[in-house]
């Protein structure tokens, strides 16, 4: 991932300096409700129909954000998402998964637990009737898959264990928008974080509707929405870990702004 160190500072030079013309800090945390969808594995193994997976389950993120009315130097963001799931499913044909073949019929448990961490550095393009941001982020992606064999009968015997993942650094490009409703205390957002290249991708998308109340010397509200993260990943070119799975659901954020 070193080489595109450069890409990442580049873009943090290259975009314009318009920015906010007063100190500004905004928080968030909350629930994220997600379904995983797609495929693992070289084989391209369904993760619904052969892994079992179909329920959503909760997850965490939260974010962190400094605005200030320098020109040249960026904004910044920290973010983080926690999530895993985990299903049953019985294989309806091979799947060669971690070095390990799990042959047809093998009933499976399988746990997928994804997290990253984002550094993103940011400039406000545009701050009169809407906010539009542009930029770049330093992800820290931490996924495992971990799939094991059960025998097939009232014991709980492990036949075979097989686990794929990646830990890596990747750059994306980060782009915001809000505009807010007047007299409401309501806004529209989205947020869209990507890149792709040597036959991998990433792509993480939010939309939301908030509510601020304002108090004195902050504002306190709530936001709703829906988000998807989606990795399609190739292990010969990048980690440990073949994949085209999505992580899509539903959340709800407590949200602060000074």
């Amino acid at each position: 991932m070193n080489k595109f160190t450069g890409w990442l500072l580049m873009g943090a030079l290259v975009a314009p300096a318009a920015q906010a013309d007063f100190l500004g800090f905004s928080a968030g945390a909350g629930r994220f409700a997600g379904e995983v969808g797609g495929t693992l594995g070289q084989d391209g193994i369904s993760v619904e129909e052969q892994l079992g997976f179909s329920d959503a389950e909760s997850g965490f993120q939260a974010f962190i954000a400094f605005e200030h009315p320098v020109p040249v130097l960026p904004n910044i963001k920290v973010a983080t998402l926690s999530y895993d799931n985990s299903a049953r499913g019985m294989l309806t044909e091979d799947f060669q998964f971690g070095g390990v073949l799990i042959p047809a019929g093998a009933n499976t448990d399988t746990l997928i637990d994804y997290q990253h961490n984002d550094i993103t550095l940011y400039y406000e393009l545009w701050d009169t009737g809407f906010d539009l941001d542009l930029g770049v982020t330093a992800r820290q992606i931490d996924t495992t898959a971990n799939v094991v064999s059960l025998a097939q009968n009232e014991l709980t015997l492990i036949l075979a264990e097989a686990s794929e993942s990646v830990d890596e650094w990747v750059p994306l490009i980060y782009g915001a928008a809000r505009v807010d409703l007047p007299l409401t205390g309501l806004y529209v957002a989205g947020e869209v974080q990507g890149i792709g290249y040597d036959g991998s991708s990433y792509l993480d998308y939010q939309a939301k509707l908030g509510w601020a109340f304002p108090f004195p010397v902050l504002d306190i509200g709530v936001e709703a929405g829906y988000r998807s993260v989606a990795l399609d990943l190739d292990e010969q070119q990048v980690g440990d870990l073949t994949s085209d799975i999505d992580i899509s659901g539903w959340f709800i954020n407590g949200a602060i702004k000074f």
